[in-house]
């Protein structure tokens, strides 16, 4: 089936409206997320605020990249000093504009840096249900072990994405020129350094790129089990204590829903995109159809919503953590002057003992 005209029309409209709705919500995104990241940092003693502050700083770099792109993209701003032309450079080689590389190569590692240390959060906050008293649990929820984690995350990630660069090459100009090219003499003038890599290398990348959309479904796989697995044990210190400590089952019952909705939500942010470019990678290796084309496109549209989710899921998490930490409620209050003393102390402890569920407050 051939994409007539009116759907081409409706696959414009639907990237337009997807691009401008996520441009406004990166904009409220970055700004929520460094509220987010002031609220943290006044937390940081506790395991899982330290993982907290990791994903916001993440999400905070990827988005403003990405917002400088999408301004690039709509002429907002120019960036033409960062190019250079390299016309009559020879075939051999490939120009490499580092800015541009370095600044997609942030975006690139923000993205799994943030899913990760979800990951470990959602394992941490496992391992601390189902082993409440072991020294090893508590020794590796430790500020320090937590931050070494984190540092461990950023670093993988760096290498994964930043492993090419090994490849790259400082050439002069003039010294790699093609000598046949119409404006050579005009280009051997041009003398300055630039950045290389050759064409042949250049294939290390592109399969990079053909593993992207697993390295998407990989935690969305892994993410919900451990999530079942933490509800599981949720629901039993639940059933154990429901005589005896109502309102701690009232707030297990609230967290439960808020993890839940954090699994659901980063399932359909990431897991849904995966998929997405798995199906447009299968469709592109294939012989293909008459239908193939149309739903590429479709499928290529899909990818413009799901980053929506994954700026909603970006935003959410602010949320997320008011909800379900008393601590950062407190906080919260506490900024805003909205805290009235009562002559009670709070009782700090790591939300990563989900067995306590929430701090507890005493007169």
């Amino acid at each position: 089936m051939e994409e007539t005209p009116d759907d081409a029309d409706i696959y414009r409209q639907i990237y337009r409206i997807s691009t401008d709705f996520n441009t406004f919500l990166q904009f409220f995104t970055i700004s929520i997320n460094i509220f987010h990241l002031f609220i943290l940092l006044k937390l940081r003693t506790g395991a899982i605020y330290i993982l907290m502050i990791g994903i916001t700083l993440a999400d905070i770099f990827s988005f403003l990249i990405d917002f400088w792109f999408v301004a690039y993209e709509r002429e907002w701003i120019t960036l033409e000093f960062f190019f250079f032309n390299s016309f009559c450079m020879i075939e051999e080689l490939s120009l490499v504009t580092p800015v541009y590389r370095i600044l997609n190569f942030i975006v690139q590692i923000s993205r799994p840096v943030s899913i990760w240390l979800a990951m470990l959060m959602a394992l941490i906050r496992t391992l601390s249900v189902m082993f409440p008293m072991s020294n090893w649990i508590q020794k590796m929820t430790e500020s320090r072990s937590v931050g070494y984690m984190v540092m461990g995350t950023f670093a993988f990630w760096i290498l994964y994405y930043t492993w090419i660069m090994v490849f790259w090459r400082v050439v002069w100009y003039p010294d790699v020129l093609d000598k046949s090219c119409l404006f050579y003499s005009q280009h051997v003038k041009q003398t300055q350094y630039i950045i290389v890599i050759h064409t042949a290398d250049r294939q290390y990348e592109i399969r990079q790129s053909e593993w992207e959309p697993y390295v998407r479904l990989v935690p969305t796989i892994l993410y919900p089990i451990l999530t079942v697995v933490l509800l599981y044990q949720l629901r039993s210190i639940k059933k154990r204590r429901q005589s005896s400590k109502n309102s701690l089952n009232d707030r297990s019952g609230s967290t439960t829903k808020l993890i839940l909705f954090m699994t659901v939500c980063f399932m359909l942010s990431e897991g849904l995109a995966g998929v997405d470019m798995i199906w447009i990678m299968h469709l592109n290796e294939g012989k293909g159809d008459e239908g193939d084309d149309e739903l590429l496109t479709i499928l290529g549209t899909g990818q413009y919503i799901c980053n929506n989710l994954r700026t909603i899921n970006a935003t959410s998490h602010c949320f997320v953590c008011f909800f379900m930490s008393s601590q950062y409620r407190e906080t919260v209050k506490k900024m805003f002057c909205w805290k009235k003393n009562h002559g009670t102390t709070i009782k700090v402890s790591s939300v990563v003992s989900l067995q306590s569920i929430s701090d507890k407050v005493r007169d």
